[in-house]
């Protein structure tokens, strides 16, 4: 990628830095509800003036180190770093040691969320197959914790009746707090039913028909929207999960961007980005 043409372009997230970049055009992870395809690098033009203010979310729409991305997503990062840009980053992937290197380096610059939504790498190989470990991302979460930089897991998206069992909550809350996790976010599972792919991914294997059937209700979410789980029971789980967060040394944190309807529950708290944008 030549970082000399860069496109900037303004979030469309209210609660995240004001400039987002995708180092490729749609994703090579392959997620089994997901409907970017995987694609070449995107072109690039302009860099904004104000980006050391505004800061930068990196790879909203794929995940800045997939197999195609990461080595863009080093060259922004080393760039920019180093200009005392901060960095949201969100994802499933291996990161390259050189570019843990650099993370911890700028540690107070960069903030990043690891999906984990499971400990079950058969499921994780069915609806991520291009992801990493669960193990892998418990080890990149533990080694960003150790150097200083800001990490969250997000168990996003859960499915039903396959993420929010006891067992596969209990087991990955505790997994997180392990690694060094003190805070965690989750959400469900929304799908573009009229994605015909999706569609046909879901209801191709057994377990994850039967999750597709749990999701009932549609949902707008901040861009688009889809099929999910009634609004009863996520509030019911939101609550939860916040207790079982709690017995294990985490404070929860839901997403109004991924969910709307938390912001009518006033025994969830919200992720801190939502409320520090908002406040």
């Amino acid at each position: 990628m030549n970082n000399a043409n860069l496109s900037f372009v303004p979030s469309h997230y209210p609660c995240i830095g004001a400039y987002e970049i995708d180092v490729t055009s749609g994703c090579s992870v392959n997620c089994c509800y997901c409907g970017l395809k995987k694609t070449a690098h995107a072109a690039h033009t302009n860099i904004p003036g104000d980006l050391k203010e505004k800061g930068i979310y990196l790879s909203p729409n794929s995940d800045p180190f997939a197999k195609l991305a990461r080595d863009g997503s080093h060259e922004l990062l080393e760039r920019f770093l180093p200009q005392g840009v901060q960095f949201l980053i969100i994802t499933k992937s291996y990161i390259p040691t050189c570019t843990m290197d650099l993370l911890a380096k700028y540690a107070p610059q960069v903030y990043v969320q690891i999906s984990i939504s499971r400990l079950d790498n058969e499921l994780n190989n069915i609806i991520e197959p291009c992801a990493s470990t669960a193990r892998e991302r418990l080890e990149i979460m533990s080694s960003l914790v150790a150097s200083g930089v800001r990490v969250v897991p997000c168990m996003m998206p859960l499915f039903p009746g396959i993420d929010d069992t006891d067992t596969s909550l209990t087991s990955t809350i505790i997994a997180c707090a392990n690694a060094g996790a003190k805070y965690l976010k989750a959400a469900y599972a929304v799908l573009d039913y009229t994605d015909v792919g999706i569609v046909k991914r879901m209801i191709a294997h057994p377990i994850l028909k039967q999750s597709f059937h749990l999701m009932t209700e549609y949902q707008k979410i901040h861009i688009g929207g889809g099929l999910t789980t009634p609004k009863t029971h996520r509030m019911q789980f939101y609550e939860r999960i916040t207790q079982l967060c709690a017995e294990h040394g985490l404070r929860f944190q839901a997403c109004p961007i991924l969910d709307p309807a938390v912001l009518e529950n006033n025994n969830v708290c919200l992720c801190a980005t939502f409320r520090k944008k908002n406040n």
